[in-house]
């Protein structure tokens, strides 16, 4: 008799503890983090910004950007800058940019649009846990 009277009590406590477990994290649920890459782009995302360099001839980065916020899982456009080396001063350029992205599982396809280039790049598309590194290219 006194262990079914405990049952309904027991079960009740259990309801509340599942219910009162800790929620996952922002980072957990709405950014990627860590290394993306593919051939020619390269990723690395943290928990509040993420950094890209692009492949140029001669096994060398030439131009690179930042987005200065957490990217969202799923799909996302998000501002940011795109920066090109360049080899007169002041060694680089650096223009405002979109960057445009569908995440699919380890897989992201990113498109990098600098419209005062008329630039559109991509989509290419990086694979998760994949790091590429690159120097950057020493313009003369």
């Amino acid at each position: 008799m006194r262990s079914t009277a405990l049952l309904p009590l027991l079960l009740a406590l259990g309801y509340v503890g599942a219910c009162s477990s800790p929620a996952p994290s922002d980072a957990d649920t709405t950014s990627l983090q860590g290394d993306w890459a593919s051939d020619q782009v390269s990723l690395t995302i943290t928990s509040d910004t993420a950094n890209l360099t692009l492949l140029a001839s001669g096994g060398c980065f030439g131009s690179y950007g930042q987005i200065p916020q957490p990217i969202p899982l799923d799909h996302f456009s998000l501002p940011g800058t795109y920066t090109q080396l360049i080899g007169a001063y002041p060694g680089k350029l650096e223009y405002p940019a979109e960057y445009a992205g569908q995440v699919s599982g380890g897989d992201l396809a990113l498109t990098i649009t600098v419209p005062a280039l008329q630039l559109t790049l991509g989509p290419v598309h990086l694979t998760a846990g994949r790091e590429q590194s690159w120097p950057a290219c020493l313009y003369p």
